[in-house]
C-alpha cells in the first residue's frame, strides 16, 4: 500500500522520534509459516521522507511510501492450501473487513477497489495508543470480530489476494497513535543507516536475495503460470522441450543473473546471461531451455547471480527424464 506524501512525512517522524512513549509491544511474525522456507518477507517500511526510497539499513528493500512490512508465500497454490495469519501480540479487534475478491490488482485497476486498498483485514488495539493492521486476506477467512479480545498466535484469517497487491501476502502494519512504526527499527536516528531496536519478539530476518520458486518444464513458461504455482505440474518428458525456470526475490543494481541447463553427459544445452540489472527487482524471472530433449537421464540447472566480483545467489536443481 502507498502512503500520501503527509503520510510519508508523518511516518518519518513515527519512526525516528519516540521519546517518551509507552513501551511498545513485542510481535511474533504474523503468519504461521517458516521464514525462509515456505514462506519470505519481501518489502520493508520506506524510510525516506521523499520520493525515493529507502529501508531503515538504506537498502532498497521496499517501495515508495511503503508504510509496513510484507510476508509473502510463493503462489496462489499456497493461498489455496491455506496459511493462517495470526496476531502479533494480545489485543482487541478494532475492526475487519471481508468480501472482497482475490484478484491482483493488474487485473481489477486500482480504480475499482474504491480506496479499499488494504483489502481483506484486520485491525488490533494493544493499548497505550499501539495498533497494528492485517492486510489483503482471504476472502471469506475473517475469523474474529470487532470488540473480540485475541491472544498473541490467534488465526485472524490467511494470507490471500484481495485489495492493491500483485502478489499473495500479508502487508503487516504496525502503528503508534496513528502513525506508523517499523519494527525492525523502533526509535531508529534520522537519515541513520541502520540502527533502533526491533521490536520482533524472536529474530526475524531483514529479505535478501533468494530464490523463490525453481523447477524444469517440458515448454515455455509464463509467469502467469509461475504465479498460479500449475508451471509445477509441467515435468518435461523424452518427447517435449527441456525448460528451466526460476522466481528470484530481491535482485540488486548490478546483479548479473546467469541461468545454464546440462544435459546428463554434463554438456551445456543452453543458457542465459542478460545485461546487469538497472535497479532492484523486487522479483525476476528466468527461463531457458531447449526445444527437444537430447536423451533420457539427468538434467541439471544452475542459477549464479553475481554482482561485479561477488558470488551474491547461487542454487542448482535438477530432473531425471525417464526413457
Amino acid at each position: 500500500m502507498r502512503l500520501g506524501r503527509a503520510g510519508v512525512i508523518a511516518l518519518f517522524i513515527a519512526m525516528t522520534a519516540p521519546a517518551g512513549a509507552a513501551e511498545p509491544p513485542r510481535l511474533s511474525v504474523p503468519v504461521r509459516c517458516t521464514l525462509g522456507t515456505d514462506c519470505f518477507v519481501q518489502n520493508l517500511v520506506d524510510h525516506d521522507p521523499g520520493p525515493g526510497v529507502s529501508d531503515h539499513a538504506c537498502g532498497a528493500r521496499s517501495y515508495d511510501g511503503h508504510d509496513g512490512t510484507d510476508f509473502r508465500v510463493a503462489s496462489l497454490r499456497d493461498v489455496a492450501r491455506g496459511v493462517d495469519v495470526v496476531a502479533a501480540a494480545d489485543g482487541t479487534v478494532k475492526g475487519t473487513r471481508d468480501g472482497m475478491k482475490d484478484v491482483s490488482v493488474r487485473t481489477v485497476g486500482r480504480a475499482a477497489l474504491g480506496g479499499r486498498d488494504c483489502g481483506n483485514g484486520v485491525t488490533l488495539e494493544h493499548g497505550d495508543g499501539w495498533a497494528t493492521q492485517y492486510c489483503h486476506l482471504a476472502e471469506g477467512s475473517i475469523a474474529v470480530r470487532s470488540g473480540q479480545k485475541v491472544k498473541r498466535g490467534d488465526v485472524l484469517g490467511r494470507i490471500g489476494l484481495s485489495g492493491n497487491t500483485e502478489f499473495p501476502h500479508v502487508h503487516f502494519g504496525l502503528r503508534k497513535d496513528g502513525r506508523p512504526v517499523d519494527p525492525f527499527a523502533y526509535g531508529r536516528p534520522p537519515l541513520a543507516c541502520g540502527g533502533g531496536t526491533p521490536l520482533w519478539a524472536q529474530p526475524v530476518p531483514s529479505p535478501g536475495r533468494a530464490v523463490l520458486l525453481r523447477g524444469f518444464a517440458d515448454g515455455p513458461v509464463t509467469g502467469a503460470e509461475v504465479d498460479a504455482g500449475t508451471v509445477a505440474d509441467r515435468r518435461p518428458s523424452p518427447t517435449s522441450a527441456v525448460v528451466a525456470w526460476v522466481r528470484a526475490i530481491g535482485l540488486e543494481a548490478g546483479d548479473v543473473p546467469h541461468l545454464m541447463v546440462t544435459g546428463p553427459d554434463g554438456a551445456v544445452l543452453a543458457e542465459t546471461k542478460p545485461a546487469p540489472l538497472d535497479r532492484a527487482k523486487a522479483q525476476y524471472d528466468l527461463f531457458v531451455g531447449r526445444k527437444a530433449v537430447p536423451g533420457p537421464g539427468l538434467y541439471a540447472a544452475r542459477l549464479v547471480v553475481r554482482n561485479g566480483e561477488r558470488t551474491v545467489l547461487e542454487d542448482r536443481f535438477t530432473v531425471e527424464i525417464g526413457p
